[in-house]
């Protein structure tokens, strides 16, 4: 994906507005193979998104908490882990959360939803 989005082989779509977006590193795609920047690549290639980090990214990410069957064993921990995750986006200001995991995605907007918040939770290939 990221090298369609590279060679322009893709209309991306512009947001109304110009959005700030963070990006949650899932912990199979990031620490287990290793990728970090495409996704980003992704991001920073449409028109109107500025990209935030958290202070913890990549290597240093914090888990969502819906992994390693976390989310079956202990529900409540696995939505403090994520809502924990949402407070450091929010941290940043970002409207935005986008990974590339739909435990991630999921777990996520579960802990928005416990910290009350409005910020979005979606997969990369959404905004595009």
């Amino acid at each position: 994906l990221q090298e369609i989005v590279q060679k322009k082989k893709l209309k991306l779509k512009t947001p109304n507005k110009d959005v700030k977006v963070t990006y949650h590193d899932p912990c199979h795609l990031s620490r287990a193979a290793g990728v970090y920047d495409d996704p980003r690549e992704i991001l920073k290639a449409i028109p109107g998104i500025e990209l935030v980090e958290m202070e913890t990214n990549r290597e240093a990410a914090m888990c969502c908490g819906a992994g390693g069957g976390l989310r079956s064993y202990d529900a409540e921990l696995s939505k403090r882990m994520a809502a924990d995750r949402v407070k450091s986006a929010l941290d940043i200001e970002a409207e935005i959360i986008a990974t590339a995991c739909p435990f991630c995605e999921n777990n996520l907007a579960a802990g928005a939803e416990m910290k009350d918040s409005k910020i979005r939770v979606v997969d990369v290939v959404e905004l595009l």
